[in-house]
C-alpha cells in the first residue's frame, strides 16, 4: 500500500513544470553521475585529475542547464497564468482546471479562445447575413415605390432572420384605427388573406401597440396575460409581435411564427429583426407620405378641375356628371346616386344619376327613407359613411339603392347647405375597399356639389321666379286692357296659368251673389260643357274656398273631406291634385281660381302664392271691368269741369274742388299764413284813354298774361284781377316752405320782364308801362266766400289791406318792389333789400320795417 502511494507520488500526473524539472534533472542528472562514478571506482581511475576536472565541469554545466530551464519553466509558468487570469476567465464557457499543469491549461486556454473565436466568427457571419439582407432592403427602397412590396421583402427577410415559417404584417386602418388590415402574409394559407380585417379590441396585436414594445409569447396557452387557447394561424403556441413605428406613431405590427413545436421565441429574435423593422418603418413611411404626396396633388388638381366645373356654365346633370367624371378618374366607383329630400316628409327623391351601365334605378323615383337604414343614418349623423360589405344591408330600400348591380361597397356623403342637410350623394363599387383612403376628398367634392346644386337651384328658381313675374307682368298688361274684353283676356290668362304652373286643367268661376252659387267663366278647354254646373257655397274645393275666404292645398284628394266627384264623373276627368285660391275685391269673395294635377310634383307654398298673386290681378281686371263705365263717366265730368273753370281758378283749386267733391267733402275756410304780392300799373287812366278802349283790353291781356304765368311758374295763384293790377297769393291751397322765397322771385322777374315788354309796347303802341309791386306775408282767411250762385276762392283780412296800402307807397319807387319786414324773415335765402327811409311809409306802418327789394344775393 505504501509502495502504491510512493509510487503515485512518485508520478508525473497533476504535477506542475517545477516537479517535473526537478524530476527530469534528477533523472538526467543523477544518475549518468552515479554511473561515471561506479565506472571510476570499477577501473580506478578516481585517482586521475582530469577525472575530477570533467565531474565537476560536468556539474557545473549542468548546474547552468538547470537554471536555464528552471527560467524557461518559470516563463511558461507565468503565461500559462497570465492567460487564464487576463483572456480565459473572461471568455463565457468552461474554465481550466485547477489542478492541471500549465501546459495543459495553457493547451485548455487555447481551445477556450479557439471556441470563442469560432463563436465569434459564427456570431459575425450572422451579422453579415443581418447587413447583407438590410442592404438588401435599402437597395430595394431605391427601386420599388410600392410599399405593399417593402413590406413582403420585410416579412420575408423576417422569416428568414429568425428561421420562421409563419408570418403576417398588420397596418392599422386609418383614421379611427379600429381594427388591422392585413397587409402582407407568408405561411398562413387560406387562414388570413390580404385585406382581411381584424377587430384591434380582440387582437393580441394591440397589445404591441399599446406599449409600444415588442411582445414576445413562449406559450399562449400558459401566458396568463391573455387566458386563451392557441389559434390556427399562429401554427405554433409560441410567437412573437413587433410594433412596426415611424417617426410620428405605430402604424401596424408584424407577426412570427414557427411550425417547430419545440423552438420558441426569445428576446434574440427580437434583437434581430430590430434594425430590419426600423429601416423598413423608414422606407414605409416615406414611401406613404410620398404617395399621400402625389394623392394630395392628385387631389389638389382635381379639386381644381371640379372648382373651374362649378364655376363653369353647365347647369343641373351637366355639372353633376362632369364633376363626378373627375372623381371617377381618382375613385373608380360604378355608379353615383343624387338623392334630394321630397316634398312629403320621410321620402327622397332620386334627383341624378350616374352608372356606368343600365340600371334598374331611375331618376325622379321616391323612397322612404326609412328609420334604422343605413341612408337614415347618414342623414341623421350628418357625416359620411362607408359600408364595406352592402350584401349585410337588411334594408329593402339600401338594398335595392346601394347594394344593386352586384356592388360591394359604398360611400354616402350627405349633402348640407347653411348647415341644412338638403339630400345625400351616393358612390357604389363592385370592388370593395377603394372609399377609405379618399373619404376626405369625396365629403369635400360634397360640399362644392352641395354649393353648386344649391346654386343651381337658386338659379331655377329665380328664371322660375323671373318666369312667373313675367307672367304675371303679361297677365297684367293683358288685364290692363280688360276694360272691354273681359272674358277674351281671362281666357288668355288661363292659357298663361296652364304653361307657368304647369297643370292638366284649370278653371275660373264667379261667385252669383243673388243665389250665392259658383259658376265656370273660363277653363283650359271648352267650358261650355261645364257652365251648367252651379256651385253652392261650401260645396267642392272651389266652394269651400269662396266660403271660408281662404285657398286650399290638397295633394291627395282622395284623403280630403272636401273633393266634390260628381264633376270628375261627369266630365271624365280624373282630379289627383288641387290647388283653389279665393277672388277678394274690396274685402269680399267675387270668384274662385282653381288647377288640378300638377305634372312634375305636389303643389306647393309658392305655387299658392304664385296663383294667389294672378288672382289678385284678375279680381283687380274684374273690379275694373264692372266700374270702368262709372270710371269714364267720373273722367268725362272731371274734364268739364277742368275745361270750364280753369279759365277762372287756378289748376290747385280746381284740384282741391274735384277732390273734395269725390270724397263728399267741402272747402272749407281756414286761417293760413300766406305771402301777398300786388302788382299794379301806374298812370293806367291817362294810358288808358290815350290808347283807346280796345288796345287798353289787348295791352291788359298781354300784361297779365306775361305776369300771370310768371306767378304761376313760381307756384303762386291769381286770386283777383283789380282793374290794371291783380292780387297773387303764395300758400294755397298748399302751404310750402318757400312761398316767401317764391314771390319774392316771381316780383324780381316781373321787374326783370317789364323791360322787354315795355320795348314791345313802345314798337306797337308807343307807349310804355310803369309798375309798382308791394309784398308782404301775414294771416289771413282763406276759402270760398259768396253765395250758392256766386263764390269765389280768395283771402280776407288785415294782412290783405297792409299789402294795398303798400301798394300806394311804391308810386315813390318806379318800377320798384316793397317788401315789408314778415316777409323779409319769413324767406329762406337773404334777398339782396334797402331800408327805406320815406316819412309817409313811417308813418302808416310804424315800427314795422319796409325795404325796397333789390335782387338776391
Amino acid at each position: 500500500m505504501r509502495f502504491d502511494k510512493w509510487l503515485k507520488r512518485l508520478s508525473l500526473k497533476n504535477k506542475d513544470l517545477h516537479y517535473k524539472l526537478i524530476l527530469i534533472f534528477g533523472l538526467f542528472f543523477l544518475f549518468p553521475v552515479l554511473g561515471f562514478v561506479l565506472i571510476c571506482i570499477r577501473y580506478n581511475i578516481t585517482n586521475d585529475n582530469y577525472v575530477l576536472t570533467f565531474l565537476l565541469g560536468f556539474m557545473v554545466f549542468s548546474l547552468f542547464g538547470f537554471m536555464m530551464l528552471r527560467r524557461l519553466f518559470d516563463e511558461i509558468t507565468s503565461i500559462s497564468k497570465n492567460i487564464s487570469k487576463n483572456v480565459v476567465e473572461k471568455l463565457p464557457g468552461e474554465r481550466p482546471r485547477a489542478d492541471t499543469d500549465e501546459l495543459h491549461s495553457l493547451v485548455q486556454s487555447f481551445s477556450a479562445i479557439e471556441n470563442q473565436f469560432g463563436n465569434t466568427f459564427r456570431q459575425l457571419e450572422k451579422k453579415t447575413s443581418e447587413i447583407s439582407i438590410l442592404k438588401e432592403l435599402s437597395e430595394l427602397c431605391y427601386v420599388t415605390f410600392d410599399p405593399e412590396e417593402i413590406l413582403y421583402v420585410t416579412l420575408e427577410r423576417s422569416l428568414l432572420l429568425t428561421n420562421s415559417d409563419v408570418g403576417s404584417i398588420l397596418i392599422l386602418e386609418e383614421p379611427d384605427s379600429r381594427s388591422f388590415i392585413v397587409k402582407v402574409s407568408i405561411g398562413l394559407g387560406e387562414l388570413v388573406k390580404i385585406g382581411d380585417r381584424i377587430d384591434f379590441e380582440t387582437s393580441i396585436a394591440k397589445y404591441a401597440v399599446i406599449n409600444k414594445s415588442p411582445l414576445v409569447v413562449e406559450d399562449i396557452e400558459k401566458d396568463t396575460r391573455f387566458g386563451r387557447a392557441n389559434r390556427l394561424h399562429y401554427a405554433t403556441n409560441s410567437f412573437v409581435c413587433l410594433p412596426i413605428k415611424t417617426s410620428k406613431d405605430i402604424v401596424g405590427v408584424l407577426t412570427l411564427s414557427r411550425k417547430d413545436r419545440d423552438r420558441t421565441f426569445t428576446h434574440e429574435d427580437v434583437e434581430i429583426l430590430t434594425p430590419l423593422l426600423s429601416n423598413a418603418a423608414f422606407t414605409y413611411e416615406n414611401l406613404r407620405l410620398l404617395k399621400q404626396t402625389e394623392h394630395g396633388a392628385q387631389h389638389l388638381k382635381l379639386i381644381n378641375k371640379v372648382f373651374k366645373i362649378i364655376n363653369s356654365s353647365f347647369r343641373d346633370s351637366e355639372l353633376m356628371h362632369a364633376v363626378l367624371n373627375e372623381i371617377q378618374e381618382v375613385v373608380p366607383f360604378d355608379h353615383a346616386i343624387l338623392l334630394a329630400r321630397d316634398n312629403r316628409p320621410g321620402y327622397l327623391t332620386i334627383l341624378d344619376l350616374f352608372a356606368n351601365e343600365s340600371t334598374s334605378i331611375s331618376q325622379g323615383s321616391n323612397y322612404p327613407c326609412e328609420q334604422g337604414s343605413i341612408i337614415d343614418k347618414a342623414l341623421k349623423q350628418e357625416a359620411s359613411l362607408i359600408v364595406d360589405d352592402t350584401g349585410a344591408l337588411s334594408n329593402e330600400v339600401d338594398q335595392e339603392l346601394l347594394a344593386s348591380q352586384g356592388c360591394k361597397s359604398c360611400l354616402l356623403a350627405p349633402l348640407k347647405t347653411d348647415g341644412v342637410t338638403k339630400g345625400i350623394i351616393a358612390l357604389t363599387a363592385q370592388k370593395p375597399g377603394i372609399f377609405c383612403d379618399v373619404q376626405d376628398l369625396i365629403e369635400w367634392m360634397t360640399k362644392g356639389l352641395s354649393l353648386a346644386i344649391e346654386r343651381n337651384s337658386l338659379s331655377a328658381a329665380l328664371a322660375k321666379r323671373d318666369q312667373e313675374l313675367d307672367t304675371i307682368k303679361q297677365i297684367g298688361s293683358a288685364l290692363a286692357s280688360s276694360t272691354f274684353d273681359i272674358s277674351q283676356v281671362l281666357k288668355y290668362t288661363m292659357d298663361m296659368i296652364r304653361v307657368i304652373m304647369k297643370v292638366e286643367a284649370g278653371s275660373l268661376l264667379l261667385l252669383d251673389e243673388t243665389k250665392d252659387e259658383l259658376e265656370f267663366a273660363v277653363a283650359f278647354d271648352d267650358v261650355e260643357s261645364l257652365k251648367k254646373f252651379r256651385l253652392k257655397l261650401g260645396q267642392g274645393f272651389a266652394g269651400y274656398v269662396a266660403s271660408r275666404g281662404e285657398s286650399v292645398i290638397v295633394n291627395d284628394v282622395q284623403k280630403s273631406p272636401h273633393f266634390f266627384s260628381y264633376v270628375d264623373e261627369y266630365t271624365g276627368f280624373k282630379t289627383r291634385s288641387a290647388l283653389c285660391v279665393p277672388m277678394i275685391s274690396q274685402g269680399k269673395v267675387i270668384g274662385v281660381l282653381e288647377v288640378l294635377n300638377k305634372t312634375n310634383g305636389d303643389f306647393g307654398c309658392k305655387d299658392e302664392d304664385l296663383l294667389q298673386s294672378i288672382a289678385s290681378s284678375v279680381s283687380i281686371a274684374i273690379e275694373n271691368a264692372r266700374l270702368y263705365k262709372e270710371t269714364v263717366s267720373m273722367a268725362k265730368h272731371e274734364r268739364d269741369i277742368r275745361r270750364m273753370f280753369q279759365k277762372f281758378v287756378p289748376k290747385e283749386i280746381v284740384d282741391r274742388i274735384i277732390h273734395d267733391s269725390e270724397t263728399g267733402k267741402e272747402v272749407v275756410e281756414e286761417l293760413k299764413t300766406l305771402t301777398l304780392l300786388n302788382i299794379d300799373i301806374r298812370g293806367f287812366s291817362g294810358l288808358s284813354r290815350e290808347i283807346g278802349p280796345q288796345k287798353t283790353v289787348s295791352l291788359l291781356n298781354r300784361f297779365f298774361s306775361v305776369m300771370g304765368g310768371i306767378v304761376f311758374k313760381h307756384h303762386g295763384i291769381v286770386d283777383k284781377y283789380l282793374g290794371d293790377g291783380f292780387l297773387a297769393i303764395f300758400g294755397a291751397p298748399v302751404s310750402n316752405t318757400m312761398d316767401a322765397d317764391n314771390a319774392v322771385s316771381a316780383a324780381l322777374e316781373m321787374k326783370q320782364s317789364l323791360a322787354a315788354e315795355n320795348e314791345r309796347l313802345i314798337n306797337e303802341l308807343g307807349v310804355s308801362l310803369e309798375t309798382g309791386i308791394s309784398i308782404h306775408t301775414g294771416e289771413v282767411v282763406v276759402g270760398n266766400f259768396g253765395f250758392d250762385r256766386k263764390m269765389d276762392y280768395t283771402v280776407i283780412g288785415d294782412s290783405v289791406n297792409d299789402v294795398f296800402k303798400l301798394q300806394e307807397h311804391t308810386r315813390d319807387y318806379p318800377n320798384g318792389v316793397l317788401i315789408t319786414e314778415y316777409t323779409r324773415r319769413a324767406t329762406r335765402t337773404r334777398p339782396e333789400i334797402r331800408e327805406t327811409s320815406n316819412a309817409g311809409i313811417k308813418k302808416e306802418f310804424g315800427d314795422l320795417k319796409i325795404y325796397e327789394l333789390l335782387g338776391l344775393n
